[in-house]
């Protein structure tokens, strides 16, 4: 997979811990997830963890950076995609935390973030009606 290569790369050539790496590793899983969104569920499934997984790691490796300000919208961004796999997964309860944890963030205002934080609202709008029925 040519997305674990660019991982790898990113990884030896800057440290693992590194904001641009740790950027570009949110930005590849992203396009990973991008990918998952014309396939089907099963298919969809393994790439999907595989991102997660990365974002995960990602986001505590800026929290354990201690320069929660100077990070707050690589985290807000990290928070967001993971709400939406949340969401995507069928986990409102997961997806509801970490939308009051970006919540907490201040983000710019008309930012794609923030677009992309309102989708979170509505597509967790969605599947907690869906869960109540």
């Amino acid at each position: 997979l040519s997305f674990s290569k660019a991982l790898q790369t990113y990884k030896s050539e800057l440290g693992e811990r590194h904001p641009i790496t740790l950027r570009n590793v949110s930005n590849v899983s992203v396009l990973l997830l991008e990918e998952a969104e014309g396939l089907t569920k099963s298919e969809a499934k393994s790439i999907i963890d595989a991102a997660k997984f990365e974002m995960e790691g990602a986001l505590g490796a800026f929290l354990s950076l201690n320069d929660s300000w100077a990070y707050r919208f690589d985290v807000a961004s990290l928070k967001t995609n993971l709400g939406l796999v949340a969401v995507w997964q069928g986990k409102p309860k997961k997806a509801r935390k970490l939308l009051k944890q970006i919540e907490g963030i201040e983000v710019l205002a008309d930012s794609v973030l923030e677009k992309r934080i309102a989708t979170l609202k509505v597509l967790l709008e969605k599947l907690e009606k869906e869960k109540e029925k």
